[in-house]
């Protein structure tokens, strides 16, 4: 028996219409999805890493470190620093020491200076020369020296001391153990950089911001699958656009 089609309704054709648009913003959505949770994932991996990973944050442990960082503080630490100069605080392991901990001081000389102190002055010498320490303890850089030292520090090396000289057990109480007192560039873990420093801002406000984006894109994932799901239901054959047999 010769078998004969219904016509494809109207509705068949709207439905058919609707899919079709359906599927097309169901891929555009999909397609912004993908970009925002790669963007995200990318800022907050960036900012993790970058913000709080090589640079952490510290809490200063006690008080040989005051005026400039009193116990108890925060203090950030860059952990990809390449090299150190006089001034700078560092975070280094103080094993050249004797000692299991990673400790904190600042950087007065390095190698190939002549550090020294004599009985009497009012200041420590560097290469021959006064050495002006406005960040000091009470204005006293020799507070709490314990002796005559003439170190010429050898390349590679630091010579470290606290900002509150009376109450620091620095290269000044470590002579006898390593060369002058000194400690191997090597040993720097970190320097110190400012907490409002614009690149820590910039790569820990990644993070929030990352995950935001994270969260619209997952968002956006779930509209895009539904949208394709519609478009689907939508364009399937209704009864009256399937065939059907003669009479």
């Amino acid at each position: 028996m010769p078998v004969q089609f219904g016509r494809t309704s109207e509705r068949g054709e709207q439905g058919k219409i609707v899919g079709t648009q359906g599927r097309g913003r169901g891929r555009r959505l999909g397609a912004a999805a993908v970009a925002l949770l790669v963007l995200g994932g990318v800022l907050s991996c960036v900012g993790g890493l970058g913000g709080y990973f090589f640079m952490p944050t510290r809490v200063m442990p006690s008080h040989h470190m005051m005026p400039s960082l009193p116990a108890g503080g925060s203090m950030v630490f860059n952990l990809l620093v390449t090299g150190v100069d006089r001034g700078d605080v560092v975070l280094f392991d103080a094993a050249a020491w004797g000692e299991d901990h990673l400790g904190v001081e600042r950087v007065v000389a390095v190698g190939g200076d002549r550090v020294a102190y004599t009985p009497g002055d009012r200041t420590l010498t560097l290469n021959g020369r006064p050495l002006d320490e406005p960040y000091v303890m009470n204005g006293d850089p020799v507070a709490g020296t314990p002796a005559a030292f003439h170190v010429e520090v050898p390349e590679g090396r630091l010579f470290l001391l606290g900002d509150n000289r009376g109450n620091s057990a620095d290269s000044r109480y470590q002579y006898a153990v390593a060369e002058g007192g000194t400690v191997p560039l090597s040993a720097v873990k970190g320097a110190l950089i400012d907490e409002d420093d614009p690149l820590v801002i910039g790569l820990r406000s990644a993070v929030p911001v990352g995950g935001g984006l994270l969260f619209l894109g997952a968002v956006s994932s779930v509209a895009a699958l539904r949208l394709r799901r519609r478009a689907v239901t939508a364009a399937a054959p209704t009864a009256d656009t399937v065939p059907v047999p003669a009479s």
